[in-house]
């Protein structure tokens, strides 16, 4: 499960599981789809690249690394 606090607001993004991310800011929360729909909760605006940041799809296994090293195969830019 990903945790993740927000550098600006300092709200905390944390992934629920199936696409869903709950948003906590001060004692307001919300839950979010990962594309950014609000779901349910009092706080109804969260950050669209930190919810698919930590709600969006895990990347293959050795493609979490800086982009400068990066394979960039065609299997990799085609898929």
């Amino acid at each position: 499960m990903r945790v993740k606090q927000h550098p600006l607001s300092g709200a905390i993004y944390e992934d629920l599981g199936d696409g869903l991310v709950r948003v906590t800011k001060g004692n307001q929360q919300g839950t979010f789809r990962s594309n950014g729909t609000w779901v349910e909760g009092a706080l109804t605006f969260a950050d669209p690249h930190m919810l698919v940041w930590v709600g969006g799809k895990e990347l293959p296994a050795g493609m979490n690394v800086n982009q400068r090293r990066m394979p960039l195969t065609r299997e990799i830019l085609h898929d």
